[in-house]
This record gives C-alpha cells, structure tokens and sequence, in this order.
C-alpha cells in the first residue's frame, strides 16, 4: 500500500513594498513602473507630476528622468569628443566611434534592465543616480 498525502501548499512570493498600494494614474503598479522607462525623459516627467500614492512608482519616474538626463549630457559630452578626436585623426575618431557604439549598446541594456525592474516592482537604485531620484521622489 502507498502513502497518499496531499502536498503541502507552497507560499505565495511576497509582494515587493508599496507594489500593493494604488497608483493615483488607476494603473496596476507594475505597467506604471515600467512605462516610466518606456519613454526616457517625457514619461518619466509624465509620471513623476502624477503619481501622488505609490512611493515605488514615483521612484521609478524620478529615477527615469535623472538616467535620461545624464544619457542626454553623455551623448553631448561624447559627440563633442568624437569631433575634436576626428578632426586630429581618422583614425582616432573612427576607433572612438566604435567605443562609443559599445557605450550605447550598453545603455539600451540599461534601459531594457530598468524597464524589467520596474515591471517586477523592485526599487532598483544605479549607484549615485539612483540616489539623486530617490532625493527627487521624496521631494515632490
């Protein structure tokens, strides 16, 4: 004869901190947080000036604007080194426009990233940026 037991029940996951509170947009948290990334900057600011209730989501929006800027100021600063480094050398030019190809391959994994992050309602910060939102969330 065979021992039948029922298997015990497996615990649900936790739900992420402030994932459960609504968002002043009447959006579920989760697509919030990932449309915050979804377009940079204008989404970003769009979020940031109406989420009002869901600290996790406003973090995302804020954490969205200060990335975008910095990618913004980024693409300023290389562009402007990429003309001078050109106007010395082909050479040099074209060898920093391949690293510079790497720099933004690198940040389009950084926003897909971001974007999976806020989905799963996870307060990720990047290091020094994730600060300066974290400053601006708390302000508005």
């Amino acid at each position: 004869m065979t021992d039948q037991t029922s298997p015990t029940p497996q615990p649900s996951e936790p739900t992420p901190p402030s994932m459960g509170q609504a968002t002043s947009t009447g959006l579920d948290p989760q697509l919030a947080g990932l449309l915050c990334y979804i377009l940079g900057l204008v989404t970003g600011v769009i979020f940031f000036l109406i989420e009002k209730t869901n600290s996790v989501v406003r973090f995302h929006a804020a954490q969205s604007i200060v990335v975008s800027l910095a990618m913004f100021a980024l693409a300023i600063g290389l562009g402007i080194l990429n003309v001078i480094l050109g106007a010395i050398s082909w050479t040099l030019g074209s060898l920093f426009s391949l690293l510079m190809m790497l720099v933004w391959l690198a940040a389009f994994i950084l926003w897909i990233v971001l974007m999976i992050k806020g989905y799963s309602g996870e307060k990720w910060k990047l290091p020094v940026l994730g600060d300066w939102a974290e400053r601006l969330a708390g302000s508005g």
